[in-house]
């Protein structure tokens, strides 16, 4: 199962990482993953995650 990470703010799927003590971002506290195009970091409001589709009951092996 795959999830997709998506910016909430401008849309932009590429990101990267900060680590404790750079000064890559505007909130300089934070430590984790970034917005590539408007820097806003991520949280759990930009992981989308996939649909569960049921499986057509005509390729189960149920009687």
């Amino acid at each position: 199962m795959l999830m997709t990470i998506r910016c909430s703010r401008c849309g932009c799927v590429r990101f990267f990482y900060t680590l404790p003590g750079t000064r890559q971002t505007r909130q300089q506290s934070h430590h984790g993953a970034c917005c590539a195009e408007c820097q806003k970091p991520l949280n759990l409001r930009d992981v989308i995650l996939p649909v569960s589709r049921p499986h057509s009951p005509a390729f189960t092996k149920a009687e």
